[in-house]
C-alpha cells in the first residue's frame, strides 16, 4: 500500500474511507466528496436506531447495497460485515491508519465533546457518558486488530486502489492532490 501521486487521483468515482472509529473518516470523506463533486453518504445512521440499538444486519446490507450501485459516492466506514459488497465496488480505498495515541485522543475529544455539549448526532441521538466511554474503549481495542488484518484484506483489493495515510500531515498532503477531472 502506498500513497498515490496526485495525477492518479483525479477520477475516482467511488471512494471508501476506512479506519478506526473516531479518527476522522467522516470528515475526510466529506472533504474528498467536495473536491471530487460527488455525493458523500454518511453511514453511521445506517447502523443505529434512534435509541442506540443496532439495526438488523439484513436491513444494513440492503441499505449499503443500494448505495454502492450508484455510479459515484464517498463512503465512511469499515464495512467489516459488508466488506464483500463495498470494498470491491470502490475505485479507491483510503485507509486512515493513524497512531494509537492519536486515535484515542481524537475519539476521546469527539465523544466527550458530544457528551458535554449534549449535541445531537446521527439522527438526533445524544451521547451519554457511558456511550462516550464505550466508544473510546472500542476505538482503542479495535486499533491493533485493524492494523493486523487490514494489510492482507487491502492487498487482495489491489495495491493500485489503496492509499494508506499514517499522519495528519500525510492526509493533508494527499488531499491536496485530489482533484475533479474536467469533463
Amino acid at each position: 500500500m502506498t500513497t498515490k501521486d496526485s495525477h492518479q487521483l483525479r477520477s475516482p468515482r467511488r471512494v471508501l474511507v476506512i479506519g478506526t472509529s473516531g479518527l476522522g473518516k467522516s470528515t475526510l470523506a466529506a472533504r474528498i466528496a467536495e473536491r471530487l463533486s460527488i455525493p458523500f453518504v454518511a453511514t453511521d445512521e445506517m447502523y443505529w436506531t434512534s435509541n442506540w440499538q443496532l439495526v438488523d444486519e439484513k436491513i444494513v446490507e440492503r441499505r449499503i447495497a443500494a448505495v454502492v450501485q450508484d455510479s459515484a459516492w464517498v463512503l465512511d466506514g469499515n464495512f467489516d460485515r459488508e466488506r464483500a459488497i463495498v470494498w470491491p465496488a470502490a475505485d479507491l480505498i483510503v485507509w486512515l491508519d493513524l497512531p494509537l495515541a492519536t486515535t484515542v485522543r481524537r475519539v476521546a475529544v469527539r465523544n466527550l465533546g458530544w457528551w458535554l455539549s449534549r449535541s445531537p448526532i446521527w439522527g438526533g441521538k445524544r451521547v451519554t457518558l457511558a456511550r462516550a466511554l464505550s466508544g473510546i474503549r472500542h476505538s482503542a481495542r479495535s486499533h491493533a486488530g485493524k492494523r493486523r488484518t487490514y494489510p492482507d484484506a487491502l492487498a487482495a483489493q489491489g495495491a493500485d486502489r489503496v492509499v494508506m495515510l499514517r499522519s495528519a500531515a500525510m492526509v493533508e498532503a494527499w488531499l491536496a492532490g485530489v482533484k475533479r477531472d474536467a469533463r
